[in-house]
């Protein structure tokens, strides 16, 4: 069983991960020449990594601290979320495959993290 450190940096390297696949992406995006491309990724990563993060201390404050459960805070949290994504996808001018991509460099910073780790030096042998 691993420590709440060890966890902890499992997640921060999840963060950082995703955060420079979205900088590659954005950087990718320049050749589109479109602002609505690049605002639609930075906004959908911004989005997914704060969305994330926040999740990630909710959950922290219940497992590490002990404390109470509340369901209340995270149905706060996803009524938020779908606020915050309807007022992109309606105000901004964004490109909404864009967003979803940008939304998207999550999964793919934990793909490729997990891939890292069970791949890694310190995997023990199955048998």
């Amino acid at each position: 069983m691993l420590s709440g450190h060890q966890e902890a940096r499992k997640l921060i390297s999840i963060e950082k991960r995703s955060a420079q696949i979205l900088v590659v992406l954005l950087l990718a995006s320049l050749w589109f020449q479109s602002w609505a491309v690049s605002l639609g990724l930075i906004l959908g990563g911004g989005i997914a990594l704060l969305n994330f993060h926040w999740l990630w201390s909710i959950l922290s404050q219940y497992v590490m601290a002990k404390k109470k459960y509340s369901l209340f805070q995270l149905i706060g949290k996803f009524f938020i979320l779908l606020l915050v994504l309807f007022l992109v996808i309606r105000f901004a001018r964004v490109n909404p495959v864009a967003l979803v991509v940008g939304v998207s460099t999550l999964v793919l910073g934990i793909v490729i993290e997990v891939l890292r780790q069970s791949l890694g030096k310190n995997r023990k042998g199955v048998w």
